[in-house]
């Protein structure tokens, strides 16, 4: 009999503690860098800046549309490039680029113009997408075990909620409780600038590369968009997570006009709800964990983002101007919050052994590279859907009438989740038949035998 190391007895490839937690110390200040680019800096480039706001959404969006273009050619380049030391040259080489540009991009000189900001945006996703393709590649390929990779995940994702947490708190706190955008901005650089480089060398050092396959024939970009074009159940899974992003961003572009116009309470009050919910949500991090184990990922990732928009309903209910009870829904959506950050990566990562075993080749990084890009698809869609939306229903902030932001911020996305869980009925790739898929490989392509573990 096998002795106990702490995991279940039926995984593999256990990980130890000191290799997990640097593995996914650096996801905590990227997830501090995506507050201040998503929330703080169009406005900051408009308002203090003083540039023209028509002029700062247009350079946004055509640097999200770069992003998306470069994010599969990152992922093929570095699927392409892997040696014995795996994916970590890429964060070695992309993290101090990413500090650079994000101290240029959230601290402009005086006279800053179009021009800067285009420049040092563009640099920044170009270096965001260095590091966080092979970032994610890198623990799909830690272990190849079904249960093994959601602890990874679950690592990881923690320290994305870690990193929230703070990136809300810490303007907070140093900012006396009403921050400027200069203060919030200052925040995060000089937080990002310290703990950034510190994680990466971290992880490169104390976590393994990960067996990196026997070398095959290089193969064009194209052919590797073809070849996991190919893989049905993937393309699947990521119109479901497309789903669930699309509704989560459509929820989160609606918030802060629920809560003034439907709830009626100020900013001041919804960043003290965010940080209850997160926290909350830290603290169900493990149990999120043991219930995708036990009942499939592709369940749980279902049922859970189908509970946590069921719960927006519940503000329906809540008095408006009552803090008190408004609280309660967004503790809830706490204990599910873990699901819709921890399990679409980790469900897509178990669908790469499909692929290798379909294709003959390890392309987890081309993999990741759709994954991210299905993010960032849904983010721009959700910004296009929902304001329109909202217009064409006839909200108008100064009348402030609740009932097209129900419909577009609370029901909608119900709408878009329910879509996402119905195309995960049935999902081919549970525990059981992945790990039918690695035996498989093992005969079919023993030259990969070492990339599956």
């Amino acid at each position: 009999m096998r002795k106990r190391t702490g995991l279940d007895m039926r995984t593999s490839e256990p990980i130890g503690l000191r290799p997990l937690i640097a593995y996914s110390a650096p996801a905590l200040p990227l997830s501090m860098l995506l507050m201040p680019l998503i929330l703080y800096l169009p406005a900051y480039y408009a308002t203090s800046v003083g540039l023209p706001l028509a002029m700062v959404g247009l350079i946004f969006s055509l640097a999200r549309a770069f992003d998306g273009i470069i994010d599969p050619l990152i992922g093929h380049l570095s699927d392409a490039s892997r040696g014995r030391w795996g994916r970590k040259p890429w964060l070695l080489g992309g993290a101090p680029l990413l500090v650079i540009a994000t101290w240029y991009l959230c601290r402009p000189p005086h006279g800053a113009g179009l021009a800067y900001l285009g420049l040092w945006l563009f640099l920044f996703y170009l270096a965001w997408s260095t590091v966080q393709i092979p970032y994610l590649s890198w623990g799909v390929e830690l272990s190849r075990d079904y249960r093994q990779r959601t602890r990874i995940a679950g690592f990881r994702e923690g320290n994305l909620l870690v990193g929230t947490l703070l990136a809300t708190g810490l303007p907070l706190l140093l900012g006396g409780g009403h921050p400027d955008l200069d203060t919030i901005l200052a925040v995060f650089v000089g937080t990002t600038a310290i703990l950034l480089p510190l994680a990466v060398v971290a992880a490169v050092s104390l976590t393994p590369a990960g067996p990196a396959p026997q070398a095959a024939a290089p193969i064009g970009l194209i052919a590797g968009i073809r070849l996991v074009a190919g893989n049905g159940p993937f393309l699947r899974l990521m119109g479901a997570i497309f789903a669930f992003w699309l509704a989560a961003n459509i929820w989160n572009a609606c918030v802060l006009l629920v809560m003034e116009h439907v709830l009626g309470l100020d900013t001041g009050t919804f960043l003290i709800f965010v940080l209850g919910q997160f926290l909350i949500g830290l603290m169900a991090l493990p149990l999120v964990t043991r219930l995708a184990n036990r009942i499939g990922k592709h369940r749980a990732l279902a049922i859970g983002t189908l509970a946590f928009f069921s719960i927006l309903l519940l503000l329906l209910l809540v008095p408006r101007g009552q803090a008190m009870i408004a609280f309660l829904p967004f503790a809830l959506l706490g204990l599910v919050t873990p699901v819709v950050w921890v399990l679409p990566a980790a469900t897509a990562g178990d669908a790469v052994e499909l692929g290798i075993l379909l294709s003959g080749r390890d392309q987890s990084a081309l993999y990741m590279a759709f994954y991210n890009f299905a993010q960032k698809l849904a983010l721009a869609a959700s910004i296009g859907i929902a304001l329109p939306l909202l217009g064409l229903l006839g909200f108008d902030p100064a009348r402030g009438q609740p009932m097209p932001l129900i419909v577009v911020g609370i029901v909608l996305p119900l709408l878009c989740a329910t879509a996402g869980a119905l195309l995960l009925r049935g999902y081919p790739i549970t525990e059981r038949r992945h790990a039918a898929i690695r035996r498989r490989i093992a005969r079919v392509h023993p030259h990969l035998a070492t990339s599956v573990g």
